[in-house]
């Protein structure tokens, strides 16, 4: 599977099993666990998911639930978050670059349909549905880069059931108990330079939430009229430079860093570690010097553990 969203389709087909396939049996007979799932939880939209299980188990079956991604939207209000804008750094190992990923949210629409000739067992999966949310409401994924497993595990909303039962029309077809419940992924779509280029390895953000500067030559143009110097040296207090790791040195604590970084780091300064396993801290910079290509800064003030390589290095104020 090539797509980076389509994973996400495949984690929800088992999710629902672990969920509610006791409860219409599913999970009973015989047979390996992959088999019950693919068996018992379909991938297609209501219109067409009673003859799809037909066929699947050459008979007639009335306890099944049907999911369909219906919609797939870009996620408008996750825009501003950190991770939409400088992305993801997945370092390599020393004396490699590393790659940076681009990330832009998107919400994943579902819709899940509990199928069965017994209405009480459709209702107890509506009651665990709408218990979910206190529960650990999220997918665990993961993903492999470079011999390292990240983590990723979005969270679900959820929203009002709906009966979409035969009761209407029993004395003509029957009737089948169906509700149908929405659930809504905050999802990321993921795109990584490749190894030829195009690597960032040094990021500048600056954080300002002054919503009455419409104007950006006040903050940072000093010839400009409207030039406004008290807020230009507030925002230095929140400026931060991002670069990426590319190891650990618990030798001779230290931490490396892409390219000839050796002017942007003072000896005396503090540094922070975020977004490690284990060495987020803030560290004081004893000593800078280029090695081979890479800026290798030995830190104090705390030390380093021996950990897979992972996270940013944070320098605050330029």
């Amino acid at each position: 599977m090539n797509s980076v969203t389509g994973p996400v389709d495949l984690a929800m087909k088992v999710l629902l099993y672990e969920k509610f396939s006791d409860i219409l049996g599913i999970d009973e007979g015989t047979g390996t666990d992959s088999e019950k799932i693919n068996l018992g939880i379909i991938q297609h939209p209501k219109e067409v998911a009673m003859r799809a299980v037909s066929e699947k188990r050459g008979e007639d079956y009335l306890e099944f639930i049907s999911f369909w991604r219906f919609s797939s939207s870009p996620a408008w209000s996750r825009q501003r978050t950190v991770l939409a804008r400088r992305g993801l750094w997945l370092p390599g190992s020393y004396g490699s670059s590393g790659v940076n990923v681009k990330a832009q949210p998107v919400d994943l629409n579902y819709n899940v349909w509990f199928w069965s000739k017994d209405l009480d067992k459709v209702y107890q999966c509506v009651e665990r549905y709408i218990m979910w949310q206190q529960n650990y409401p999220k997918i665990d994924l993961s993903y492999e880069y470079n011999g390292s497993t990240f983590s990723y595990s979005p969270d679900l909303h959820f929203g009002e059931p709906v009966d979409e039962s035969t009761f209407p029309i029993e004395f003509n077809t029957g009737v089948i108990a169906v509700y149908k419940v929405p659930i809504k992924v905050d999802a990321w779509v993921l795109e990584s330079a490749d190894s030829t280029g195009g690597v960032i390895t040094k990021i500048k953000v600056t954080f300002y939430d002054g919503d009455d500067i419409t104007e950006y030559s006040k903050i940072v143009d000093g010839e400009d009229s409207s030039y406004d110097a008290d807020l230009a040296d507030v925002l230095r207090l929140s400026r931060r430079q991002l670069y990426g790791i590319s190891a650990f040195n618990t030798s001779d604590n230290s931490v490396i860093v892409p390219n000839d970084r050796t002017g942007d780091f003072v000896v005396g300064s503090n540094v922070t570690v975020e977004g490690s396993a284990s060495n987020d801290e803030t560290y004081a910079v004893l000593s800078v010097a280029l090695a081979g290509g890479y800026t290798k800064i030995v830190l104090g003030s705390n030390t380093l553990v021996d950990e897979v390589v992972g996270g940013t290095l944070c320098l605050a104020s330029i």
